[in-house]
């Protein structure tokens, strides 16, 4: 099977013995694993399962970033950043909880103008992968960068109508940007929101039910309706959501912090309606030892792989800490199919 057929077949939950995963490493371990192997060869073993086509990104660059002198850049939403190997906002475009004046980036144009001019090398390079593109900043996370964190999180309680008037107004402008993507010959199409922490979800289930649940229903039921899975990156705990998730439609739940939630009862409990991705502890077990790593891995493939609907990955980037020979137990055990 070509590696498309691999990860088709886990999306369908059909078991097998081989499990698509991803794997991306810092220079420096990249480095390391040259050496160990003694050549580049490595970097031929990973099937490549997964291949991404452009998608929105965090920070639109319909105009280009502005540089300004403080030394911070604004984008085209008008959100200032300071951007490094994180980012922060440093001030959000919407002063006063109302959207008089306001208006977003036409994302017609920059699907035309940006993206669909790097899809064709794109498309043509993934003829054997599973194609997925992206929208960078979900609900979530798009009101609270055009609001400001503190702020949103105070207009939940205290301005509950904007915020219904705010929510309506991103999720037209992402169901706007999504049709374009679905321009691309898709096979999945990843959301990111992270509207958790490691303890439990910011501003609780009740209030994510009232003002995002309806919407995410909308988004997640246009991507399918067009033949294409969907896909949510939450991290932190994300479990309390699950059931409702489902119920809107979502395909499949990526990232799975095991730091912050049970990654096993959530396959237990939901993994013939849910399709995972994620789940190897990248501030836990590989920091710890290779054999570890090497135990967890066939751990995750095992249980996780049971019954299909598992794509195995860390379940945030490799950390640069994180030491080579650690990385060369992920890899091999990965790579392994008799688990």
């Amino acid at each position: 099977m070509i590696p498309r057929d691999v990860v088709k077949l886990a999306f369908q939950f059909q078991e097998q013995r081989e499990i698509p995963f991803r794997f991306a490493v810092s220079p420096a371990q990249a480095a390391g694993l040259t050496a160990h192997y003694g050549g580049e060869k490595w970097r031929t073993w990973a099937a490549p399962y997964i291949q991404g086509i452009a998608g929105v990104d965090n920070f639109l660059t319909l105009n280009g970033r502005e540089k300004l002198p403080s030394g911070y850049e604004r984008d085209c939403l008008g959100c200032v950043w300071n951007m490094g190997s994180t980012h922060h906002l440093v001030e959000a475009p919407l002063k006063e909880p109302s959207l008089k004046g306001y208006a977003l980036p036409d994302m017609k144009r920059y699907v035309a103008e940006h993206l669909r001019p790097l899809w064709p090398a794109q498309l043509e390079a993934s003829k054997e992968s599973f194609r997925m593109s992206f929208h960078s900043f979900g609900l979530f996370e798009r009101a609270w960068s055009l609001r400001g964190f503190e702020n949103f999180l105070m207009d939940i309680h205290l301005n509950p109508a904007f915020c219904d008037q705010l929510l309506e107004r991103v999720t037209e402008w992402m169901l706007e940007s999504i049709d374009g993507l679905l321009g691309a010959p898709l096979d999945m199409l990843m959301l990111t929101d992270d509207y958790a922490d490691q303890r439990t979800m910011i501003f609780g289930l009740e209030k994510w039910r009232r003002f995002f649940k309806p919407h995410y229903r909308r988004i997640f039921d246009r991507i399918r309706k067009a033949g294409v899975y969907s896909v949510l990156h939450v991290c932190g705990n994300a479990a309390p959501a699950v059931p409702d998730l489902i119920e809107c439609g979502l395909d499949c739940l990526e990232s799975l912090q095991p730091e912050a939630m049970d990654v096993y009862k959530l396959k237990r409990e939901y993994g013939r309606d849910l399709r995972l991705w994620g789940g190897l502890g990248c501030q836990s077990t590989l920091l710890s030892t290779p054999e570890a790593v090497r135990q967890e891995v066939r751990r995750l493939k095992r249980e996780l792989g049971k019954g299909g609907g598992y794509i195995l990955n860390g379940a945030k980037g490799i950390m640069e800490d994180t030491p080579v020979s650690n990385v060369i137990a992920y890899l091999e055990e990965a790579l392994s199919v008799n688990y």
